[in-house]
């Protein structure tokens, strides 16, 4: 539902963070980007390698949770009950240290200062710490009244989902404090170029959970679940502790709130949470109309709305994230430099990533929606009208794949000119259009118009940042930028007619009623589309084919 916290819900993490240097070279190497193509390919892989495998095992999870709890109003409460701490999470911790921590701490490693790395680091792990128990303590005290005010829908359709829901809010606001501190260390180790473990963690984050609700819910219900999630946080920063200390991090009970660094970075902070208040009451916003929508036996439609933008944003992480993740260093880098020549071209090459692997998966979406929803969640409870209204709601997000993968590319140039105010400006507009959007299309067209709303809410705001971009860097490669989307358009399109064609063709040998036939229909649409997809880039000379080319030699590598 717009937003991307999502992105934290399969246990990846956006933040950064450094470790002390021995010496003032080491803190120059350790800052050097990967710029080239080859050195962002290879980092942008290893993070796709994680993100891939702890997208597989997310998925798991969530056919787990789909068969046990299905779309029902149970499934619902969980969904209200994770978002309201996370939005406070977001707010407060992960998403202000994500924005605001490299640009400011990369200076800090260019002067190859050993002592104030170490206290720059000590201080923001232990701010970390100090405001993730405040964030607990009220969070557990609040959640009665935090819970109706998200939902307040339910009051008078079903109340039943907020009793539930605040019980599992609770266990929920304990289990931010450890996201938190994953973030902070998956960002401690990806600062210096360490990608391996802060990749893989989130594949043992998913593995615990699958575990935990397989244990759990049988026994205590949907709380196995919210129990479930508290430990793979637990588990995902535990695992990346080792790596962390041999990388040099250290506690020590020090909070120099007068250093210069975090004086800035604390500068920086309020209009860095105002962007993620943006984001998170947008995603928010959906939540609460759905919430006065009336479902149907089986089919509770936040819970369809979750499900439907959690697959979504599957490929959005995959290729979009895993990209922007990589380049961010790098634009942070050249923003600090002379010029904005290089910070153009990195976030051109962004752009163009991005149509270049999102397109595809618009158009597979447009085609094989249902077929997609019926072969990855109608199990035991999540039952065939389930899959009919999430196919629906996948199809209207699916309008918004390249806004949504474009955002993490845009606003990440904007971050590296140490701009956090622009993207708030701009999110303010879009918290009132996105309402309003909601409201009117609600009553058109129920919950597929929260949905599209999303999706052109998203569109509008990616939009008109890359016109205020566009005059602040002299240009973003617009031409090119172009140039790619019509190919791959043109591609896309192709893929849309393969897929269509072998569809047909399929049915007359399986049929979809079976999980088997919609399985065997489903791959071979997908892999005919992909192939095609592929060749016409080709023929057109889509320069992005060697993007992903690099992306195979670096896996390889």
């Amino acid at each position: 539902m717009g937003r991307e916290h999502s992105v934290g819900r399969g246990g990846e993490s956006l933040c950064y963070n450094v470790r002390d240097m021995s010496s003032g070279e080491a803190g120059l190497t350790a800052a050097r980007p990967a710029a080239s193509g080859g050195g962002l390919a290879r980092a942008a892989s290893l993070i796709a390698v994680g993100t891939i495998a702890s997208r597989i095992l997310g998925l798991v999870r969530d056919v787990v949770i789909a068969a046990m709890f299905g779309a029902t109003s149970v499934k619902s409460a969980f969904v209200i009950a994770y978002s309201l701490p996370f939005f406070v999470q977001r707010l407060f911790l992960g998403g202000t240290l994500s924005i605001v921590f490299i640009p400011t701490i990369t200076r800090v490693l260019m002067r190859g200062d050993a002592e104030e790395t170490e206290r720059v680091v000590t201080t923001t792990l232990n701010l970390v710490i100090l405001i993730g128990l405040i964030m607990v303590f009220v969070g557990i005290l609040a959640a009665p009244v935090l819970v109706p005010i998200a939902a307040p829908g339910y009051l008078t359709i079903n109340p039943a989902v907020l009793t539930q829901a605040v019980v599992l809010t609770r266990v929920m606001f304990v289990s931010m404090v450890f996201l938190a501190l994953s973030a902070f260390a998956t960002g401690y180790l990806n600062a210096h170029r360490q990608f391996g473990v802060p990749a893989l963690a989130p594949t043992v984050f998913n593995v615990v959970i699958i575990a935990g609700v397989i244990v759990l819910a049988p026994r205590i219900g949907v709380l196995g679940i919210a129990v479930s999630f508290l430990a793979g946080w637990v588990a995902q920063f535990v695992v990346q502790l080792p790596a962390s200390r041999a990388a040099g991090l250290r506690w020590s009970p020090r909070i120099d709130l007068a250093h210069p660094v975090i004086r800035e970075m604390g500068r920086m902070a309020l209009p860095a949470m105002l962007g993620m208040a943006v984001i998170e009451i947008n995603s928010n916003v959906n939540r609460f109309f759905a919430s006065f929508l009336h479902g149907t036996p089986g089919v509770d439609y936040v819970a369809v709305l979750d499900y439907a933008f959690q697959l979504i944003q599957a490929p959005v992480a995959i290729f979009a994230l895993s990209l922007a993740t990589a380049l961010f260093p790098t634009m942070a880098r050249h923003a600090a430099g002379s010029g904005h020549r290089l910070l153009r071209e990195t976030t051109s090459l962004g752009l163009r990533g991005v149509l270049f692997t999102m397109m595809p998966v618009m158009a597979a979406i447009f085609v094989a929606s249902h077929l997609m929803v019926r072969v990855i969640f109608q199990r035991g409870v999540f039952e065939p009208a389930a899959t009919q209204a999430v196919a629906a709601a996948l199809v209207a997000f699916a309008v918004g794949t390249v806004p949504y993968a474009a955002y993490f590319i845009v606003t990440r140039t904007y971050y590296a000119l140490h701009d956090t105010r622009t993207p708030v400006r701009v999110g303010l507009f879009m918290i009132a259009l996105n309402a309003l959007g909601n409201f009117v299309l609600m009553r058109w067209f129920g919950f597929v118009g929260i949905s599209l709303c999303t999706s052109v809410v998203a569109a509008v705001n990616v939009g008109a940042l890359l016109w205020l971009l566009r005059r602040r860097l002299e240009g973003f490669g617009a031409r090119e930028v172009l140039s790619t989307a019509v190919r791959t358009t043109i591609a896309s399109a192709a893929l849309a007619a393969v897929m269509l064609l072998t569809l047909r063709v399929m049915a007359r040998v399986t049929s979809p009623e079976h999980l088997s036939g919609a399985l065997v229909q489903l791959g071979a649409a997908l892999l005919a589309g992909g192939v095609v997809y592929l060749a016409v880039c080709a023929a057109l000379g889509v320069e992005e084919l060697e993007l992903l080319r690099g992306f195979s030699r670096a896996g390889r590598a």
